[in-house]
């Protein structure tokens, strides 16, 4: 009795990563607050470089940026928390109900990473060939993208899976009272 109960208090455990992702979130928000607030100053007071339009395209990506990896690992945060500890009070777009969630939260993360880390070499006079860069961005986005699908795939699967069984169980199951009503 006493290794459940121990067990059952590792869960506690997780209150590690759910206060690091909350505070890694806060830094997060409040560095990119900083970073609006100079970006307004620079553009109020002119002191842009030379090509402005895209200075501020990719500066206010990439403040944006922050914002959403600061807004995915406080929901990770969150979700962890409700996963392992207790649910909480939050509308139902916030809740978490199964790990793969916080999976597929994280790969939307990776890829808007890399979508913007490639934005950013875009914009930047490359010292080799952009293609190559393409090409080191673009693989990682399909494998990931391949995962999703493949995930999405074996979980619709087996959703599918047992409701074909239940509906086959039960058309079989009416047919045998069938038969035993055209017996009697």
């Amino acid at each position: 009795m006493k290794v459940v109960k121990f067990i059952a208090r590792m869960r506690y455990f997780v209150l590690i990563p759910v206060i690091g992702l909350a505070i890694t979130a806060c830094v997060l928000f409040i560095k990119g607050g900083v970073d609006l607030v100079l970006f307004m100053g620079e553009l109020v007071t002119g002191m842009t470089d030379a090509n402005p339009e895209v200075n501020i395209i990719v500066e206010i990506v990439e403040t944006v940026h922050l914002f959403l990896v600061g807004t995915v690992l406080f929901v990770t945060s969150i979700g962890l928390y409700q996963l392992f500890i207790q649910p909480l009070p939050l509308p139902g777009w916030l809740e978490i109900n199964d790990i793969e969630e916080l999976e597929l939260n994280l790969v939307g993360l990776t890829v808007v990473v890399l979508g913007v880390n490639f934005l950013g070499v875009i914009f930047k006079p490359p010292e080799t060939n952009l293609a190559v860069y393409g090409i080191g961005y673009a693989l990682p986005i399909a494998a990931l993208a391949y995962f999703i699908k493949v995930r999405s795939y074996v979980k619709d699967g087996q959703e599918g899976s047992l409701k074909d069984r239940s509906e086959a169980d039960s058309t079989n199951n009416k047919s045998s009272l069938l038969s035993h009503e055209k017996k009697d």
